[in-house]
């Protein structure tokens, strides 16, 4: 009896190291109601032109979600994981659930390894400097670098006194990209590579991140490179300050020339209350080999309703002009766009 006893204390003493932890759900809701006048669409710059005309309720990147980590026999090593799904709340895109931030990985002494569809390094770099991100003026309807890629292997290093090394590579599992005959499939490792360095401490955000991939942009085919370099500071008072600049180039598989496009980005905010802010950006995208050029400047306000739940607003001005030396399809707008909403985080 007494050996019982012994066996069942052991077992217990033992019981909280061998439990697997709980993993964390979570989610974001973000709604609002928009209304576009000649604005730019979200992906602008690869739809060469696309200007958007209508009221909108928009589920911007709502999504819900799984993540954890837990310690492994050898206890230098952790599995860590994370399932993302993006939720259609709105109910308008055709399919409930997209796969949005998703891995199984390890957290190891030389950082972390893991592989699954993720932000590329490139869109990293962003850091919280989009100052109306996922909202109608997110800084994708200007900025080629905003991809989350597919099939990646990923490499984050520790935090090295405020430095963080990153690197992705994926495969582009035979993809055909372009139009034939100028199509190319890519069957390689790494059809698309990526490598960036972060630094955030205290006051200030910086980032320089590169990627090598391949797209199907303004109707081609062809190769995408992107470097793009980030700075950021956090004052006293709440004021927030940040620039973004991104030099793209493609190209094309074909007899196409190159095209060279820049985009720029500085941003504001500034805290009025304890829940509410005030905020303000300006974004340009420039290609005269694409002779497109987009200028967004928006002005909003952000309003705590409670910890995890804000409301917003913002109104954004437009100029669109696209020379593609035809009259039928040249573009020279002014447009507008106003959008009230509200997020929920749980």
């Amino acid at each position: 009896m007494k050996k019982h006893l012994l066996a069942m204390s052991v077992a217990a003493a033992m019981l909280p190291a061998t439990v697997m932890a709980a993993p964390t759900f979570y989610g974001k809701l973000n709604l609002s109601l928009d209304k576009t006048s000649d604005y730019p669409d979200r992906d602008v710059a690869f739809d060469q032109g696309e200007l958007s005309d209508a009221w909108f309720v928009s589920s911007n990147s709502s999504r819900i979600g799984v993540r954890g980590e837990e310690t492994l026999y050898n206890d230098d090593l952790s599995v860590i994981y994370q399932l993302e799904a993006g939720y259609d709340v709105d109910g308008d895109d055709g399919s409930t659930f997209t796969t949005r931030n998703s891995f199984l990985g390890l957290a190891t002494p030389a950082g972390k390894i893991f592989a699954g569809r993720y932000d590329s390094v490139v869109k990293l770099a962003e850091g919280d400097l989009d100052q109306f991100n996922q909202t109608v003026a997110d800084m994708k309807t200007v900025f080629l670098g905003q991809r989350r890629n597919s099939n990646t292997l990923n490499w984050e290093s520790l935090d090295l006194g405020g430095i963080v090394l990153r690197a992705q590579l994926a495969p582009g599992e035979g993809e055909e990209v372009g139009t034939p005959p100028d199509a190319e499939i890519q069957d390689g490792l790494a059809d698309t590579w990526g490598l960036s360095a972060t630094f955030q401490q205290d006051v200030l955000f910086a980032a320089l991140a590169y990627e090598n991939s391949y797209s199907d942009f303004a109707g081609l085919g062809g190769d995408l490179d992107t470097l793009r370099g980030s700075v950021g500071v956090n004052l006293d008072g709440g004021v927030e300050l940040g620039a973004i600049i991104e030099q793209s180039e493609f190209d094309p598989f074909g007899a196409v020339d190159e095209a060279d496009v820049t985009s720029y980005l500085v941003s504001g905010k500034v805290g009025v209350s304890e829940r509410m802010a005030l905020k303000a950006q300006a974004a340009v995208f420039d290609s005269s080999d694409l002779d497109l050029e987009i200028q967004q400047l928006t002005i909003g306000a952000d309003y705590m309703l409670g910890k995890q739940t804000t409301a917003y607003g913002l109104v954004s001005v437009s100029d669109t002009e696209l020379d593609t030396g035809s009259p039928l399809t040249e573009i020279d707008e002014s447009g507008t766009a106003f959008s009230v909403g509200m997020i929920h985080k749980f």
